[in-house]
Parts: C-alpha cells; sequence; structure tokens
C-alpha cells in the first residue's frame, strides 16, 4: 500500500486571506501599486482586506476587497485601537498579515499573532531597513522588496537569510505610447512631483528652468504636489519672471494622465525609497532625468534615465537641456523606460509572486489528509 499526500492537488485551492495593512502615506508612497496588487490579489483567488487611517482606501473597496479605515495607533490609545481592530476581524481571519510600509509593521505583527497567521513585511526603503533593525519581532516569514539593492542591504548589513526574502516588483501599466516629444508643435513639458517640502529640490528645479530660460530654451513645468513650501516656491517663481511658464497643482485622480501630456519626468532630489511616479513616467513613455538613485534600480544611467551629477540647479538643467537638442536620443531613453517596464513591472506578476508567497508560508504551516 503507498500513502500519497493531497498536498500537491491542495496547493492551488488553499483558501487564502490576506490583511493587506497600509501605513500614513501608504497610498502617497505606493500609489497605483496597491490598487494593481489589491484587484490581482482577488484574480488569484486571495480574499483581500484594506486596513489603514487613510480614508482613500474605502475607494478601493470592490466586491471581495473589503477595507477597513481605523483611527491613529497612538499612545496612549493604540493598544484598546489594535485590540478593536482584531475584534473587528475576528469574523474573517487572515491567514497572511502584509505590512506594506513600516509605519504599518508594528500593527501587522500584533494582528499576525492575534490570528496565528504568517506576518509579511514590504521593504521599500532604507527607512524601511532601519526599522526592521529595531524591530524585534522574529516570526516574518517573508520580506518583500522592490529592488535588488534592497535585497543586499537585508542579507549583508540585517543578516536576514535569502529563504526570507522575496523580490517582487512593483506592477504598473506602461503605455501603448510614448509621451516624450509626441508632439513636436508643443511646447515641451517638464512634469515634478516632489512635495513641497525642504529638501525635495523644487527650489533647484525652478533655478534650473530659470536657467534653461535663459540660454533660449522654451519649456513649461508642471510641479504636481502639496507642502508647507509651496508659499516660498510660489515666491521664488515671481522672483525668476516664471510664473508664465510653471504651473503649481495639487494631485488629483491618476498621475498618469497628467504624464500622458509631458515630455520629462524630473526627480530634483534622490529620496533613497521606491518612487512610483518615476516608474509610472517610465511607464508612460517619458524621459526620466534624477540624481544617481541607490535603491531604485530601474533606473540606469543613458538607459532608462538621464542622470544629473548632482541635485542642483545647474546639473538638473544640464541633464534637461540635452534632452531637449537630443530629442531622438530622449525618445530612445523613453522607449528603453517603457519597454523595461512592460518586461520587468507586468501588474499580473506582481500579484502571482506575492500570492506564491503568501501560499507557500500557508502551505508549509497546513495540514493535509493522507490518502491510499
Amino acid at each position: 500500500m503507498a500513502l500519497m499526500s493531497d498536498a500537491d492537488d491542495s496547493q492551488d485551492t488553499l483558501p487564502l486571506s490576506v490583511a493587506l495593512c497600509a501605513g500614513e502615506r501608504a497610498l502617497d508612497h505606493l500609489g497605483c501599486v496597491l490598487r494593481y496588487l489589491s484587484v490581482g490579489l482577488v484574480d488569484q483567488a486571495v480574499s483581500v482586506r484594506l486596513l489603514g487611517i487613510d480614508p482613500r482606501i474605502e475607494a478601493l473597496t470592490l466586491g471581495p476587497i473589503q477595507s477597513l479605515v481605523h483611527e491613529p495607533l497612538t499612545w496612549p490609545w493604540s493598544g484598546k485601537r489594535t485590540a478593536h481592530i482584531v475584534e473587528v476581524m475576528s469574523h474573517q481571519p487572515p491567514t497572511s498579515v502584509h505590512a506594506l510600509t513600516s509605519s504599518s509593521y508594528e500593527l501587522a505583527a500584533s494582528i499576525s499573532e492575534a490570528f496565528d497567521a504568517d506576518l509579511v513585511l514590504q521593504v521599500s526603503s532604507l527607512a524601511d531597513c532601519d526599522r526592521l533593525a529595531q524591530l524585534k519581532d522574529k516570526r516574518v516569514g517573508c520580506h518583500l522588496v522592490f529592488s535588488k539593492p534592497l535585497i543586499a542591504i537585508l542579507e549583508g548589513q540585517l543578516g536576514i537569510t535569502p529563504d526570507h526574502i522575496e523580490l517582487v516588483r512593483a506592477g504598473i501599466l506602461a503605455s501603448k505610447q510614448i509621451a516624450c516629444f509626441a508632439n513636436p508643435d508643443r511646447t515641451p513639458a517638464v512634469l515634478c512631483t516632489a512635495p513641497f517640502e525642504k529638501g525635495s529640490g523644487i527650489d533647484q528645479l525652478i533655478e534650473a528652468i530659470a536657467i534653461l530660460g535663459n540660454k533660449g530654451h522654451e519649456v513649461l513645468g508642471f510641479f504636481l504636489g502639496q507642502g508647507k513650501m509651496e508659499s516660498a516656491l510660489r515666491r521664488l517663481v515671481r522672483q525668476r519672471n516664471l510664473s508664465a511658464v510653471i504651473t503649481f497643482a495639487k494631485p488629483l485622480g491618476d498621475i498618469a494622465f497628467a504624464m500622458q501630456s509631458a515630455d520629462i519626468f524630473v526627480r530634483p532630489a534622490a529620496k533613497s525609497c521606491f518612487d512610483i511616479h518615476a516608474l509610472q513616467a517610465m511607464g508612460m513613455g517619458m524621459a526620466v532625468v534624477t540624481p544617481p538613485d541607490t535603491i531604485c534600480d530601474y533606473l540606469r544611467e543613458g538607459e532608462t534615465a538621464a542622470f544629473c551629477a548632482q541635485p542642483n540647479a545647474v546639473s538638473l538643467a544640464g541633464a534637461i537641456e540635452l534632452l531637449l537638442l537630443n530629442r531622438s536620443a530622449a525618445k530612445e531613453i523613453a522607449a528603453a523606460g517603457r519597454e523595461y517596464v512592460r518586461t520587468h513591472h507586468a501588474m499580473s506578476v506582481m500579484a502571482d509572486r506575492a500570492a506564491a508567497v503568501y501560499r507557500r508560508l500557508a502551505l508549509a504551516r497546513a495540514t493535509f489528509a493522507i490518502r491510499e
């Protein structure tokens, strides 16, 4: 008599329910990736519940995708509020809890412990790595990372073993058209989505546009963001006589619509974290200008992006000027960026790999019947 396990047959039908913990500013950090991941997981037969303090997550509620907006977990109410979240979720306990940002690591760990669920932590920045170094919870089933440089940090600096790390690249929509200089009769448009905060580099980009204007280059600047420095930045624009060519606006809806009508996307400063907007710009076929970046491995000098040596006005103006003077080279970079997104950042692959991690962790702890 041969004994045979049903595990292989049950692997694909193992019921999975994941709680996606979207911490503070997770929607700003991940943007459309969160929506694509949620919908993709449903296609993988994974029940999804979104948790966060941002009311915007309710807009992602769709059929099997549920949302739970909770109050901030601030002291001295954090324990009571966490207990309430666990109570609300008790009628449908998750099999996996996935923290999308380091600000949700503690909540995810608490939910995971309450339901004996697998704990998955998303790592997308140096700040996340620093938080991991302080995290005392040793029950993390897997760390999901967006780029290979983050793997090197987790293994080399934090001592996390390769079997607890999975590369799951962010899924992004790739356009069928190249946005960069698609309309030769249109004044070139420079788009920036950096926050209006100190150190974001917006002031340097304003100075760069002034430099380009003094050299006779006609460009339009569109700054989609918000922050405490907005008044000071508007004042700088007036001082440089750029009010007619620079527009400030708050981002509304999908940023991809604005990218369809722009040519060059500028990251005035490297942020040491995953940059959803730079990746979206690549997917839309824009030419990306950025300082060197150690985290975003999809930004490749001269291939998928044009690098400026330093995050200052002169260097930014020089990189943009080269694209304005050589539009065919700019289009090549834009096309290569779009193709990179199409090849390495497919939305379906992101959900497939994430679901495979949940399934692998659940399968390792599941018990199956033995048949003769």
